[in-house]
């Protein structure tokens, strides 16, 4: 009897750790998966915000030559109000927004008056060993803006070689463009040496949605995609950088502060930026992602069910059926950037 009640007692409680065992391990992969959801989402976010809060550097348009020779200008903040489906089971209506990036952090100066067809800047006065520094000021897929901070142009440029190996006089950066830069001067507020000069891609962030592929389901993904500055199409191969998987909806929404008192008037909306409109009042950004986990939670009773009326179960107004319940858990981040490059020719 002592034996027989010892080896029930043994089962019961090897039983039970078993289950403690396996709750554990639901819950941390649960955990994980929210976590890992929640630290992508959060970091696109932050390159997202980054690159918006400097758009518009220079003034919030820019000069350029389109490939017929015709000098045209394009704010350097578009955005598009989203309003179609990806798939018929996502129905989500993802903004997207097109805008220059910036390297910031290589900006370098105009050293002699703009020539024909060549563009001399100072090098990166920093030391080449300092953390950050970049041996060469612009990179592949790169054009160069100048601005001074009044007008602005934008160039491509085919050499940044000539006059690096110390021995020029000048020790400058000539940049040998596609195109006569002295065709966008303005006669008026012509840019002299001295000006700002940014290494720039001009960029889209938008929602891609990804086809089911052997055993991984459909997703979306937030991508960066660099595009053609002048007409605004992908390179061919595009050159795509996937920011953030398993993304629901990208919204974007936009503030106004024609009081200049520091705070949205009246909230924020959906009329934002486009190619005929761009109001110098325009001051704030609103940027949701909804993320999701890459894969389904699951409890000690099987797939755990969402009861949440998110706008991926709601489908955003699209009308047709409503998709499946899941058990995807999902996470809304949101944040507000400051436009302060946009707000400034209003100064």
């Amino acid at each position: 009897m002592e034996l027989l009640l010892s080896a029930t007692l043994g089962i019961v409680m090897l039983g039970a750790a078993v289950v403690v065992l396996l709750a554990a391990g639901r819950m941390r992969r649960n955990q994980q998966l929210l976590s890992d959801a929640n630290e992508e989402a959060r970091t696109a976010l932050r390159q997202v915000s980054r690159a918006l809060s400097s758009a518009g550097a220079g003034g919030p348009a820019y000069s350029f030559m389109d490939e017929d020779g015709t000098r045209r200008q394009r704010p350097a903040l578009l955005f598009t109000n989203g309003a179609l489906a990806l798939s018929p089971s996502m129905p989500q209506t993802p903004d997207s927004i097109t805008l220059l990036r910036y390297g910031a952090d290589r900006r370098t100066v105009l050293v002699t008056p703009i020539g024909l067809n060549t563009v001399s800047v100072a090098p990166d006065g920093r030391l080449p060993t300092m953390p950050g520094v970049q041996p060469q000021i612009f990179l592949p897929g790169e054009s160069a803006l100048l601005t001074n901070f009044q007008r602005s142009m934008l160039v491509p440029f085919r050499d940044t070689n000539l006059g690096m190996d110390g021995a020029s006089a000048r020790n400058v950066v000539q940049l040998t463009t596609d195109i006569n830069p002295m065709a966008l001067q303005d006669a008026l507020i012509p840019i002299e040496p001295g000006a700002t000069v940014f290494p720039v891609q001009v960029v889209r962030f938008r929602v891609m949605h990804v086809e089911a592929r052997d055993k991984e389901p459909e997703r979306a993904d937030l991508v960066m995609e660099t595009l053609d500055w002048r007409t605004l199409d992908p390179f061919n191969p595009p050159q795509l950088r996937v920011l953030a998987k398993d993304i629901e909806d990208f919204q974007v929404q936009w503030g106004y502060d024609r009081n200049d008192d520091g705070v949205a008037d009246e909230g924020f909306t959906d009329q934002g930026p486009t190619d005929n409109m761009l109001d110098p009042s325009l001051t704030f950004a609103r940027l949701t992602i909804s993320a999701r986990t890459s894969s389904t939670l699951v409890t000690d009773e099987g797939e755990y069910v969402v009861n949440e009326d998110t706008p991926f179960e709601r489908g955003i107004d699209l009308g047709g059926p409503r998709p499946p319940a899941s058990g995807h858990r999902r996470r809304v981040l949101s944040t507000v950037v400051l436009l302060k490059n946009l707000a400034a020719p209003r100064i």
